[in-house]
């Protein structure tokens, strides 16, 4: 038995009033919980071991009842979002032969991948202690199915625990389940016996007036686009003691923000990708600027293909790391995986230069977008900032700066600015101002996207 529900059934003994969810309004003790879950298995037959079955309900509450019923039945959640396109829903239930599906609590219909167990149970089996199978959040394409295993996420519950320092009762993350962070959240906060406060729909006036009407601390989980989101609502909740930030660095004028506003949190960035779990941690911008952290105690890092500048392709290797992609191969605990990033690292301090599929060859010169905008995103009145690629007949490609701020840059002060830190193939040939710019469900700007808009003609120059 997984370690998750012997936990649900011992607080549902010692602390049965205790809420153990709260989505909105709708409020679930720990007694009730489990024995919903307990209900729902002794009425239905059980799945042959390891099946599939997608979670599709569009509340919360009964895809976290579902996901536990399944694994008390021996079968294996899919969180599949339900936002998607019934046809990107239809085939990913096809590609990775989901044979249930369930939209309400205990209630499972058979799919069309109903008879293809024999198809993926191998390569499953493989996997010791399963607890769901993910999908992640690619920009382009199908999202891909990975395997997570308990005892990768208990490794990184014990990490995160060394950064909650207030006693925090409550972990909060108004994102969907379907995303890892905001079900990482809620299964910490479940095997550590506390209270998970999300939403159905993340909406920041109301996220706010439920987390003040809060009597314990809170940790927060979101992406930056939703903590800036936060900060429009005026208000200060004194309570929220720790404020955890995945999906991409924070600016400096926003992390000075949101120090002003939530005066009592600390606040925590991490570096991880849901393959890899937690890579690096920066708390309260201790780290130098341009630095995404420091890397957890049981992350090794290792760099291929270094250039002169030390700049390689990273790889990672923790107790952390999830089990590998679906129809792929298994990942065994403790192997190295790479995460399609270019980085460097100096004094255990980890920088990141580009994703592999980012970087811009300009003149035959290696040239990474990341060391740009970082550069740009420390100008006062900069919001956002995204270095894309446009073909030319002369240096193969140029680098075009696309920006968000509160003030025009002008060209040659940027230019004298970026010089002291880049060499003139770093400098970008075209500046484009605009109002905001697409974001990924991780919180990560679409860069994919703000491309492809560009060399539409989108954005004027």
């Amino acid at each position: 038995m997984l370690e998750i529900i012997k936990r649900l059934e011992y607080y549902a003994k010692v602390q049965p009033q205790s809420i153990a969810l709260q989505i909105d309004d709708e409020i679930v003790n720990y007694e009730s919980l489990y024995q919903k879950i307990c209900d729902c298995t002794l009425n239905l037959p059980k799945f042959k071991l390891g099946s599939r079955v997608a979670l599709l309900s569009d509340s919360p509450i009964v895809n976290i009842t579902n996901y536990f019923v399944v694994l008390m039945m021996d079968g294996v959640p899919c969180f599949l979002d339900n936002k998607w396109s019934r046809d990107t829903i239809d085939k990913l239930i096809e590609n990775y032969h989901i044979e249930y599906v369930t939209t309400a609590v205990g209630k499972f219909k058979r799919t069309t991948s109903f008879g293809t167990y024999e198809k993926y149970i191998i390569e499953q089996l493989k996997v010791d202690d399963l607890l769901h199978i993910g999908f992640t959040s690619g920009t382009t394409g199908l999202p891909k199915a990975y395997y997570r295993n308990e005892p990768s996420w208990i490794a990184s519950y014990v990490e995160n625990e060394k950064l909650i320092y207030n006693y925090e009762k409550a972990l909060a993350a108004p994102g969907p389940l379907a995303h890892s962070l905001s079900l990482y959240t809620c299964i910490y906060a479940l095997y550590s016996g506390r209270t998970f406060i999300g939403q159905r729909q993340f909406d920041a006036k109301r996220f706010v007036s439920i987390l003040n009407e809060q009597h314990s601390n809170i940790a927060l989980f979101l992406v930056p686009t939703m903590l800036h989101q936060l900060l429009n609502v005026d208000t200060t909740i004194t309570h929220i003691k720790s404020i955890f930030c995945s999906g991409a660095k924070l600016s400096e004028s926003l992390f000075k923000t949101v120090s002003q506003q939530f005066k009592n949190a600390n606040i925590i960035e991490f570096f991880g990708t849901s393959e890899a779990s937690f890579i690096t941690y920066n708390f309260n911008q201790t780290s130098p600027t341009n630095s995404v952290g420091q890397v957890f105690p049981n992350v090794s890092i290792k760099l291929e293909a270094q250039d002169n500048r030390k700049i390689g392709l990273l790889k990672v290797q923790s107790n952390m790391i999830y089990s590998g992609y679906v129809d792929v191969g298994v990942v065994q605990p403790h192997s190295w995986i790479e995460t399609g990033d270019y980085a460097y690292i100096q004094n255990n301090q980890l920088y990141l230069v580009s994703r592999k599929s980012d970087r811009l060859i300009i003149g035959g010169k290696n040239i990474y977008p990341n060391v740009i905008e970082q550069q740009v995103k420390s100008l006062d009145g900069i919001e956002e900032a995204v270095v894309v690629g446009e073909p030319h007949r002369r240096f193969g490609e140029i680098a075009v700066l696309i920006y968000v701020g509160n003030h025009e840059l002008d060209y040659t002060t940027l230019r004298r600015y970026l010089r002291q830190t880049l060499s003139r193939y770093e400098i970008p040939s075209k500046l484009v101002r605009v109002k905001d710019l697409p974001f990924t469900n991780s919180g990560k700007v679409a860069r994919n996207t703000v491309q492809s808009l560009y060399l539409k003609g989108a954005f004027k120059v």
